[in-house]
């Protein structure tokens, strides 16, 4: 009986990770209208090398966001670009800066986030939109998060580091 429970455990588990990974697909294949024009308007419009717009967000505990960010690519030929990215800190409801352990930051980064970190190919004069989904917990403390953005370009940054605030409520 032992090992039964214990299979059909495995199995459900299997089961919603399986589920857990093709809804954050479908959800990576949609971005907004308004993101997306947003971002075409800073990527070629204003040729800026790397774009996030819409930075910040206020979410109620247990909610879901979507941001956007671009990547043109004004290097010469096709260029190999991955996305970090990393908590910064948090400001706590009463505005007090709380200094996070780097275990902190990394878990946070680890269960909020939720975006493509595999190395793409971006060709030269061509540009990319990529999302992330932050994914708030409902008992993490209330406050402002912060999350620094890289680009990179092999093993340096392209543009300058983007950041995006989440404040929870």
């Amino acid at each position: 009986v032992v090992i039964i429970l214990s299979i059909v455990i495995l199995v459900g588990g299997v089961a919603l990770m399986y589920n857990f990974i093709d809804s954050a697909n479908q959800q990576k294949k949609v971005l907004d209208s308004k993101t997306s024009a947003e971002l075409e308007r800073l990527l070629i419009d204003q040729g800026k090398m790397v774009a996030l717009p819409l930075q910040k967000v206020a979410l109620v505990a247990g909610d879901s966001h979507l941001f956007g960010i671009g990547i043109l690519n004004i290097g010469e030929g096709s260029n190999d670009f991955s996305i970090e990215i990393e908590t910064s800190q948090m400001i706590d409801k009463f505005g007090k800066i709380d200094e996070l352990s780097d275990a902190e930051k990394q878990q946070i980064a680890d269960t909020w986030l939720l975006y493509d970190d595999s190395v793409f190919t971006i060709q030269e004069n061509e540009h990319r939109k990529e999302t992330i989904s932050v994914n708030v917990p409902k008992d993490v403390p209330k406050g402002e998060y912060i999350f620094n953005v890289y680009i990179k370009s092999g093993d340096r940054n392209y543009g300058n580091t983007q950041k995006f605030y989440v404040k929870v409520s």
